[in-house]
């Protein structure tokens, strides 16, 4: 009967953000050429970076050749105490494209939250009303900042969503982590059809200095390491929740890399794990600890096939039910991103996926984690 139930609320929870998925069409055409050049919106687009020379030369190519006229947007780039090459291989960029306005500083601690530092430190020297956060291992789209732009112009929001996708091989890990990806954005971009969104990613995300500063920047949350996104998403769910949208176009999607290493990735997916366990949200963690179980139950369904035999239909009933459902997700959101996902790529990972995010949730109750070279416990 528990197991019953546990799959029951799973189906629905994972069903509502498929109808969410459904309900958010394209909200956001690209503005043709004769339109936009009537206006622009002046962007300051934020990157803190560590370590990161051999990824920066793709993101700050792909910057190059966005199709948005260069006097309307600057780049900040904030250096968290790197070791390598990376601040030169930015100037040497500098000197090659001199018609780009871009800037390097060094990241001003306060805090022991270095990402939340560096977007502070940026946004003190920002030229312009509106920040775009991205990482230093993204590509952006040629009209990524168009498509924020005719956003912006046809809404009154001042926090933006937006989506971001792997660049994967064929390996397992990549694979793996594609699926575990769609279902991320899957989520997200349900949970904004369903007007209330749950989840970001600072990797493409978008607001105004004016909401940073009503919302007092990172200050309720600069004791946790990571979150520079998800808890100014809460903050301004909470206050300003008729500020909030969601870009959900094609256009707009940024790429970024997957984690090389199972060590890694499981690190990186605990940090994932304690930030939304710092969450205020109630609806949040009820969804997480939902999925946690229905995770933990599939890899005990050996243990009940075991001891209750007799019931063996039933079991075996409820795990091609949670593929299914799984499927369904996995498949929608990977038609807005243009992957093709198929039920014989869910049911590879079907149980690498439980067994790995079971084990981070335990993992992230117990223990410390490292990111980018530096151990943090919250």
């Amino acid at each position: 009967m528990i197991f019953l139930i546990l799959i029951t609320n799973y189906i629905v929870i994972i069903g509502c953000f498929i109808f969410g998925i459904d309900r958010l069409k394209n909200t956001s055409e690209i503005l043709n050429e004769e339109e936009s050049l009537k206006t622009c919106t002046s962007f300051s687009i934020v990157v803190p970076f560590r370590n990161e020379a051999k990824r920066l030369p793709a993101l700050l190519r792909s910057i190059a050749e966005l199709a948005y006229k260069p006097e309307y947007f600057e780049v900040l780039l904030i250096n968290d105490a790197s070791t390598d090459d990376s601040v030169k291989v930015i100037k040497e960029f500098m000197r090659e494209f001199p018609v780009l306005t871009i800037s390097v500083a060094d990241n001003i601690r306060t805090s022991i939250a270095p990402k939340k530092d560096a977007i502070t430190t940026a946004i003190n020297l920002a030229k312009h009303e509106w920040i775009i956060t991205t990482d230093a291992d993204c590509l952006l789209p040629r009209l990524w900042l168009q498509s924020f732009h005719s956003f912006i112009l046809k809404t009154k929001v001042e926090f933006i969503v937006a989506p971001v996708i792997y660049k994967t091989s064929s390996s397992f890990i990549d694979q793996y982590q594609l699926l575990d990806v769609l279902s991320l954005q899957g989520i997200t971009i349900g949970s904004f059809g369903l007007g209330k969104g749950l989840l970001c990613n600072g990797a493409n995300l978008a607001y105004t200095k004016t909401l940073f500063k009503a919302l007092n920047g990172f200050e309720n949350n600069k004791h946790i390491a990571s979150g520079d996104d998800i808890f100014m998403l809460e903050n301004v769910q909470f206050q300003f929740p008729e500020k909030v949208g969601y870009l959900a176009n094609k256009e707009a999607i940024v790429t970024t890399f997957p984690a090389t290493s199972w060590k890694a990735l499981i690190s990186q997916r605990v940090r994932w794990a304690k930030k939304t366990g710092k969450q205020k949200s109630s609806l949040i963690k009820l969804i997480g600890l939902i999925v946690f179980a229905a995770n933990l139950a599939v890899l005990l369904l050996p243990f009940y096939f075991f001891l209750y035999q007799e019931s063996l239909w039933f079991g075996i009933s409820a795990l091609i039910i949670k593929i299914i459902i799984d499927y369904l997700l996995l498949q929608k959101s990977g038609q807005f991103f243009g992957r093709n996902i198929s039920v014989v790529h869910v049911f590879i990972h079907f149980y690498s996926y439980a067994l790995i995010s079971t084990w981070v949730v335990l993992k992230s109750l117990f223990t410390n984690y490292t990111w980018k070279d530096r151990v943090h416990r919250h």
